[in-house]
């Protein structure tokens, strides 16, 4: 009797184990390819600045607004997106494209963000030919750029927050800071410098 209560009691642990983990699962929320089209539509439509101003807009819809990722889901795809060739906004897009929906969601994330640059780009380049020397113009391009700064500033403040968690963790953000900025190491080789250690420091301790 006491054998069968405390398989019982096992099975009911593991059970509820299951509804947890469905649960969790369940409140995620999961984007149809639309959702994703229009979403990186409008990233690629009013996201302004370059690809690391980009970024503020990426943490902001897909992390913090509409929380399909998590903030480390977040940080692999900008690794990812920094280490493979092409553009690493559009890679960054195409991974989290994949990692929502497969290959038609990656296909899906990257013709939304592509579409608006590609319109876009050819109505400036025109505009800024023609108007290139008007001091009007040159102060609103130097606004945004300023205000580019401030995006900047607030992704790293929220990455630092979740990722930069003692001091192996502090030591990875400081010293990637100097050898980029300093000593001007190259992001890829220093990405996969520090997979490799963090890989030697954690896969150990496991």
């Amino acid at each position: 009797m006491l054998r069968q209560a405390d398989r019982g009691g096992a099975l009911e642990l593991v059970v509820k184990q299951i509804v947890v983990s469905i649960t969790a699962i369940e409140a995620r929320p999961m984007p149809t390819y639309k959702q994703i089209f229009m979403v990186f539509l409008k990233m690629g439509a009013f996201a302004f600045g370059g690809v690391y101003a980009m970024l503020a807009f990426f943490q902001r819809e897909l992390v913090d607004k509409r929380k399909w990722l998590k903030q480390d889901e977040f940080a692999e795809g900008m690794a990812i997106g920094q280490m493979t060739p092409g553009p690493p906004i559009i890679n960054t897009g195409i991974y989290v494209g994949y990692h929502l929906k497969g290959p038609k969601g990656a296909l899906a994330a990257t013709a939304g963000q592509v579409l608006p640059g590609f319109v876009l780009v050819l109505g400036l380049a025109y505009v800024y030919k023609e108007f290139e020397d008007v001091p009007l113009f040159s102060m609103v391009l130097k606004g945004v750029g300023a205000a580019v700064v401030g995006l900047l500033v607030s992704v790293v403040y929220k990455m630092g927050r979740q990722l930069v968690r003692g001091r192996a963790a502090a030591f990875f953000a400081i010293g990637g800071f100097i050898l980029l900025h300093f000593l001007k190491a190259n992001p890829i080789a220093l990405i996969a410098l520090a997979g490799a250690t963090g890989y030697l420091l954690y896969g150990r301790s496991k």
